[in-house]
């Protein structure tokens, strides 16, 4: 079956239209190519998660015949097949991956055909060694053609949302015990084509809808986990954006965010970077190509691990082939690398390992053809640790990921001690919240070094 074009893909569509070529800027950060992909490899917009083994998984999909498969690499791009879909039937739009906290990862596929079976979309889960689940089969009642994968939100539960391919649009959880529920049903006035969620450290969920709203411009929505709707902020269109697409929080309890379309040029133009403030206000941080030569539009964006935002433009830069920048949280842009044919074009994802490197996909390598494939770019952060839990409380085990933690001499919530830790591995470790921690970062010390968190724990 015909592939369909992704949210992503079609906002990939409309800054097509309008990019341009542009002069060359100094290149401030080392980006390689690290694994091509070939044309059974396949490719897509595929956002690598970091596993406890210290290793990166992905998806990918060969467009041409429909099929897809997970895989894992490792930081010198060696790859291997963790999983291979069903090979008599066609799959649209295979995406990211979640790292549970059971150390399984969960996805989603759009859309699935096998002769005259078909689906609007699958949720599954699958194990570092392949071992496939598949959990929830979508249907008209409870949305169709899943774009993006769940989040494990702080109380354990999975939650994501199903836009219908821009009609209305529901939100879902999937329960630890195997349960599927659907939370909340958009309407053309609060969101369509709701399609991305993320859990705040208020506890409650936000969801960035494609369209609806104000003349259709795109929402957020705030949730609480039972679905009640306690927000809806509705994009006025022009300068100020329309299309919502990606959603993170700051460690400074602000959320960013980017739109497909607007700013500079306004309806026209190439999208924006904004601030969402916890009191609801919404501030444009940047506009895409108000800067002469720089990237257009954002395929990602999230916090690095210095508290700047980063993110990769499709079309812009040097080469007129997408660009990996920089943005700070007041609005300070700067693009740090042109991308060109022997690296890949059309950057489409961005992850940040706690090596400090950074690793994302390429939709093509060249500008017009080939299979794109994974990059890495180091510019220039320290290693640090994560937390797969966002949240947690007194007593509650926590997982946390890195590297060099054999010998491990402690580790500390906000300062206090943890009384219990077991090392795993020299990668992933667990440890007891201690009595007495409150939020802040997760510390890891060994003889050889000391690793803080990229983000705060917040302690419920």
């Amino acid at each position: 079956m015909a592939h369909n074009m992704s949210i992503l893909a079609l906002t990939l569509s409309i800054l097509s239209l309008v990019a341009s070529p542009a002069p060359a800027k100094a290149q401030a950060v080392t980006v390689s190519n690290l694994l091509p992909f070939t044309a059974s490899d396949g490719n897509g917009f595929t956002i690598p998660a970091q596993g406890r083994d210290g290793k990166f998984y992905a998806v990918a999909t060969v467009i041409t015949a429909g099929l897809g498969s997970d895989f894992k690499f490792s930081a010198k791009g060696q790859r291997s097949t963790v999983y291979t879909f069903d090979p008599a039937a066609s799959y649209n739009g295979i995406s990211s991956l979640t790292l549970g906290s059971d150390g399984n990862f969960y996805g989603i596929v759009e859309a699935t055909q096998a002769g005259i079976v078909s689906t609007n979309g699958e949720l599954y889960k699958i194990s570092s060694t392949g071992a496939y689940t598949l959990l929830h089969i979508f249907g008209t009642a409870d949305g169709s053609y899943p774009m993006v994968a769940p989040i494990e939100a702080s109380d354990g539960n999975f939650y994501g949302a199903a836009p219908n391919h821009g009609n209305i649009s529901t939100v879902y959880k999937y329960t630890q015990s195997g349960q599927f529920s659907v939370i909340y049903t958009s309407t053309t006035d609060t969101g369509l084509g709701c399609n991305r969620v993320m859990q705040g450290t208020d506890g409650n969920l936000y969801v960035t809808c494609i369209a609806g709203g104000f003349k259709r411009n795109g929402t957020i929505l705030k949730l609480n986990t039972a679905g009640k709707l306690l927000q809806n902020y509705k994009f006025p269109g022009g300068a100020r954006g329309s299309y919502p697409v990606f959603l993170l929080q700051g460690t400074d309890d602000n959320i960013y965010g980017t739109t497909g379309v607007g700013g500079i040029s306004q309806n026209g133009g190439y999208g924006t970077i904004f601030q969402f403030t916890p009191q609801g206000n919404v501030n444009t941080l940047y506009q895409f190509g108000s800067i002469a030569g720089s990237g257009q539009g954002a395929n990602a964006l999230i916090e690095g691990s210095d508290g700047n935002l980063y993110g990769v433009a499709p079309f812009g830069g040097a080469n007129n082939l997408g660009t990996f920048f920089r943005c700070s949280t007041t609005g300070n842009y700067t693009d740090l690398y042109s991308f060109t044919s022997a690296v890949g074009s059309d950057p489409s994802s961005l992850m940040q390992s706690t090596t400090g490197l950074f690793y994302g996909s390429t939709y093509f390598t060249g500008y017009t053809s080939g299979y794109g494939g994974i990059f890495t770019a180091n510019a220039g952060l320290a290693p640090f640790v994560s937390t797969v839990e966002r949240a947690s409380g007194v007593g509650k085990t926590v997982e946390i990921l890195g590297q060099g933690f054999k010998g491990t001499t402690s580790v500390t919530f906000n300062g206090i001690a943890a009384s219990s830790f077991s090392v795993a591995s020299d990668t992933y470790l667990t440890a007891v919240v201690p009595t007495g921690a409150t939020t802040g970062p997760v510390v890891v010390t060994s003889p050889t070094q000391t690793l803080t968190s990229n983000r705060n724990l917040t302690i419920r």
